[in-house]
């Protein structure tokens, strides 16, 4: 079994049987708040009924022409009918240009444009209509992502062309699981807004999830951020699991010493105030537009320099002797 997995609860069977073995996923849960997803939802409802609204007028204003084309063709002559003996070659050249550009706009628009409303409203087993719809708006939900143009056997090293590395040593592990479970973009960004060129939405999995919390039949606990793989035969394999959430559980205990230090640091030093100014300084620079970026940070840190400096606190040497800004909440990437 490839580390860092471990065989998935029996108690998660109910939901995994509806998972695809050839598939990667993601469950975690989303904590913001109701109004905020209802508000990027709407979003794409907006988009997707006014492509809907567009390919229908398409359909009704460009249906006449195509009609009359197949009846001339059909030999019942009309306005569309070209007569070629009665036309110079320009005019027929024109003509036919003109046509072929209606019918290559026409192909590309419904070939590569239309699935988009017929898959948010339509596409079966599951899609984010019927998905909002069963499910509703709630404070906390449950997400399901699905591995996009790759999947289980890549990540086991098995697919054609690969190295062989399995698990946390394949490349796969690297670039799209870890940067897929990153705590500052879970806590950016709501479920909708993560699907990308590696993971899509399994809407489907959150609806049948969903009505399996509802019922009680499996616990929140056990969809907390973790990753799904199947391994072995479709007989004989098992559905494996990482619990990536216990790697938060472990900043999380990091912060709350490095905090304490921090603030009995300068508490020694008579300089307890400038505890509660970090504090405000970080919690207002991390809430500002744009998100709290590393250049952000690095600006954050200058302001804070300043600050203690101001107080007669030499804040390079301070932050050396508490080892750095390293698991300090919202300086995570200054470290």
């Amino acid at each position: 079994m490839p580390e860092p997995f471990s065989p998935a609860p029996a108690a998660l069977e109910p939901l995994l049987s509806q998972f695809d073995p050839d598939s990667i996923y993601i469950t975690h849960v989303d904590n913001h708040p109701a109004w905020f997803k209802k508000r990027i939802f709407f979003v794409p409802v907006g988009i997707n009924l006014t492509i809907a609204l567009l390919l229908a007028w398409r359909v009704y204003a460009a249906l006449p022409l195509y009609w009359s084309i197949i009846m001339s063709l059909l030999g019942n002559p009309n306005e569309t009918t070209i007569y070629w003996g009665d036309n110079s070659w320009g005019q027929l050249a024109v003509s036919v240009l003109w046509r072929t550009l209606i019918f290559t706009f026409d192909f590309l628009l419904f070939r590569f444009v239309g699935p988009w409303p017929l898959t948010f409203f339509f596409e079966s087993p599951g899609n984010p209509v019927s998905w909002r719809w069963t499910t509703g708006f709630r404070d906390v939900e449950v997400y399901v992502r699905e591995s996009r143009g790759w999947g289980a056997k890549d990540l086991l090293g098995e697919a054609e062309g690969a190295t062989g590395k399995a698990g946390a040593d394949s490349p796969f592990f690297k670039t799209r699981i870890l940067p897929a479970i990153e705590s500052g973009r879970l806590r950016d960004k709501t479920g909708y807004l993560l699907m990308d060129k590696d993971f899509d939405l399994d809407f489907w999995g959150m609806t049948q999830a969903t009505e399996l919390l509802d019922k009680k039949e499996i616990t929140l606990d056990a969809l907390r951020k973790s990753v799904f793989m199947w391994v072995g035969s479709l007989e004989t394999g098992q559905w494996i699991v990482w619990d990536c959430w216990k790697l938060d559980e472990g900043s999380a205990t990091e912060a709350r010493e490095k905090i304490i230090l921090f603030k009995d640091r300068l508490t020694l030093m008579g300089k307890e105030n400038l505890f509660f100014k970090w504090v405000e300084l970080v919690q207002y620079e991390s809430n500002a537009p744009g998100g709290f970026t590393y250049e952000r940070q690095a600006a954050t840190a200058e302001k804070a320099k300043t600050m203690f400096e101001e107080q007669g606190v030499d804040f390079e040497k301070f932050i050396q002797e508490i080892g750095g800004l390293g698991g300090m909440p919202g300086m995570e990437q200054k470290a």
